[in-house]
């Protein structure tokens, strides 16, 4: 099932100390979860116009609405109704678009804050995934079948 391919990936790359990979793994497999759930798939307004449902305080929202664990992903002071981004989230963010000189100490190697925030990144993914799997009719009831999700 691609989800652990993602969980194992980040996994991999928190040894191996590739933190910003290991954030953008874990955001993947959060991302995938909610593009693949089947309580998801006829949310009205839940994707975007290319038919992608990106990782948000408000997908999260319709996700939380709707079943899924959502909550797991949440810092102490975040709050899934708030305009302000939860920090995976925020975080995601920053890795997607480039703003990393606050992970990066120089050329070659990263802030000690990195590895911090990569682990409790990877540890919130987690969680999630485990609630999720836990929980899923797409994984309780069989429909996921030879690692796959029915189409």
């Amino acid at each position: 099932m691609d989800i652990f391919s993602y969980t194992r990936e980040a996994a991999h790359c928190f040894v191996e100390r590739r933190f910003l990979a290991c954030i953008a793994m874990a955001s993947s497999a959060v991302e995938i979860i909610l593009n693949r759930d089947g309580r998801l798939k006829g949310v009205a307004n839940f994707r975007s116009g290319d038919g992608w449902a990106y990782l948000n305080n408000r997908t999260l929202r319709v996700a939380r609405n709707h079943g899924l664990p959502s909550d797991a992903l949440l810092s102490a002071g975040d709050d899934l109704d708030s305009q302000k981004a939860i920090a995976f989230v925020h975080m995601r963010n920053k890795i997607a678009y480039g703003d990393i000189t606050h992970l990066v100490s120089d050329f070659t190697d990263y802030d000690p804050e990195a590895e911090r925030i990569a682990d409790e990144h990877e540890e919130k993914m987690r969680k999630l995934v485990s609630e999720w799997f836990n929980t899923a009719p797409d994984v309780q009831d069989g429909h996921i079948v030879n690692s796959r999700w029915p189409k």
